[in-house]
């Protein structure tokens, strides 16, 4: 066991760890970027277009989550280079044909859906959802593409582009007074316009590959891995439903509290943004063979030990110090932003333990299970924020609060299943 656990630990700290590395260098750039220019952000727009932000992004974030049917994440999980390319393609006609309904739906009835959301001033720019959706599902699919090939480099340069470009137009439309259309367009090309590069990268040094692509391979590649689908995308939709509808139901009956909201999970969200996708993605990417080799518990809670370390300073500090420095960095009328950030600290560090192990459940076929998990957290999300509501307390303290006992679950159960299955292995 020793000698498992010491090879374990040699490749965590030998390429697992420079392939993080590379994307944590790009992926701090960028958010470092973002997270500099916010002083400034919250000057040039109120709480109120954050308010609007957080509804779209929560609309966004609901439809491009099971826009791909959740083929995008088995990309680098596939077992052949052939099924990989045809569930590339099954991903970006999924997402054309749901982004087509979203753009469709939205211009002929943008007012009656901006009612059923909550924020009636969402009408005029409800056309930027197609738009989000589409450059977030194609990002996510070519990143994919790019984590099975390993590059990370590749990776790291969009995510600084996607910050930069994303920034630019934020503020050069606020000072234009163009708000709060810089805020929603920049907050769109911020999570994908690096879909562009990868794209024409994969088409540029995988033509061969490519070419694999027809119906037939299609067609085999979704009865292959129809489960992704069947289980991933509600499951997908279960787990952002828990975190989105209730930002939804607070930006409806809050009014500018969701705006708070928003700024805090931006700011605590940072850690996660750092460094829990960029070990989630090299993670995916090591997980099935180590899950071949037997390994994968000991690789699994090993790299949750370097979350606990990594994670737990930075977020204490952040909870301690934001209800003074908020104020005073973001101006006072974001006082109540600072206070959140202390209530979400719990929630954060679990999710930040979680995150990027969770593909754990996928690696070993428990997808239903973590379709149940999924449920299961977004009913208790859910249903915290609509009882906080029903009593007259506050819903952004019990939506924090419900989200921590959530995730610490999900810490529970990820190492459960990846010791049953070295288990199973080992009996076998």
């Amino acid at each position: 066991m020793q000698g498992i656990a010491g090879k374990v630990r040699h490749l965590a700290s030998g390429r697992f760890l420079r392939d993080v590395l590379k994307l944590a260098l790009g992926t701090v750039l960028g958010r470092a970027l973002s997270l500099a220019a916010l002083p400034l952000v919250t000057r040039l727009y109120a709480p109120e277009d954050f308010a609007i932000l957080a509804v779209y992004l929560s609309l966004v974030s609901l439809v491009s989550v099971m826009a791909c049917f959740r083929l995008e994440v088995a990309i680098p999980l596939a077992d052949d280079e052939t099924d990989a390319a045809n569930l590339l393609a099954l991903a970006l006609t999924a997402l054309f044909v749901v982004s087509g309904i979203a753009l469709l739906l939205t211009l002929t009835m943008p007012s009656p859906l901006a009612q059923l959301f909550g924020k009636p001033e969402i009408a005029p720019h409800l056309w930027l959802v197609p738009l989000g959706v589409a450059l977030a599902g194609s990002y996510a699919a070519f990143q994919f593409w790019a984590t099975r090939a390993r590059r990370f480099g590749a990776i790291a340069r969009t995510r600084v582009g996607q910050a930069v470009t994303g920034v630019t137009t934020i503020l050069t439309l606020g000072w234009a007074g163009m708000a709060p259309l810089g805020l929603l367009l920049g907050n769109a090309l911020n999570t994908g316009a690096g879909g562009v590069t990868l794209a024409f990268q994969a088409v540029r040094s995988d033509r061969r590959t490519l070419r694999s692509i027809c119906p037939n391979r299609m067609r085999a590649a979704l009865r292959k891995y129809y489960r992704y689908p069947l289980y991933s995308t509600p499951e997908a939709l279960f787990n952002i439903a828990g975190i989105q509808v209730p930002v939804l139901l607070i930006a409806a009956y809050g009014g500018s509290e969701a705006g708070f909201l928003l700024l805090a999970m931006q700011i605590m969200t940072a850690p996660m943004t750092l460094l829990g996708a960029s070990i989630s993605q090299v993670y995916m990417s090591r997980a099935p063979e180590e899950f071949r080799q037997g390994r994968l518990a000991y690789f699994t809670f090993s790299i949750m030990r370097r979350l606990v370390i990594i994670g737990t300073g930075p977020l204490v500090a952040a909870a301690l110090l934001s209800p003074i420095l908020f104020p005073w960095i973001f101006g006072v009328e974001w006082a109540r932003s600072g206070e959140i950030v202390a209530w979400l600290a719990p929630w954060m560090a679990f999710q930040f333990i979680a995150s990027p192990v969770s593909m754990v459940m996928f690696v070993v076929g428990r997808q239903r299970g973590m379709l149940i998990l999924t449920f299961s957290g977004a009913v208790v999300r859910i249903g915290a924020v609509i009882l906080s509501m029903t009593l007259g307390i506050s819903a952004v303290e019990m939506f924090a609060v419900s989200s921590a006992v959530f995730y610490a679950l999900c810490c529970a159960v990820f190492v459960h299943a990846s010791q049953a299955e070295s288990l199973k292995r080992e009996l076998e």
